[in-house]
């Protein structure tokens, strides 16, 4: 369901280790939900809404929002109204 996004690795890279610091996420979860994330930002629209949803299933103690806000932050993106 989500594909690669075309971000620079490093940029996923940094973003990923940037969530495990903040959110205690295992380093492999993290980079693989930064990925998701990162395809939904890229994506726009509902696919934001459906990443913020996938991270709080994958991760049920982390926020979805909190944390897609987070990595949207890092990659440059501006959420605004969402």
């Amino acid at each position: 369901m989500w594909e690669r996004s075309g971000l620079p690795e490093d940029d996923l890279d940094r973003a990923a280790e940037e969530v495990v610091r903040r959110f205690e996420v295992d380093e492999s979860d993290a980079r693989e939900l930064v990925d998701v994330v990162a395809e939904a930002l890229e994506e726009g629209g509902p696919a934001v809404e459906d990443a913020i949803w996938h991270v709080g299933e994958e991760e049920p103690t982390v926020s979805g929002v909190g944390f897609v806000e987070d990595v949207a932050d890092h990659l440059g993106y501006d959420l605004g109204d969402r």
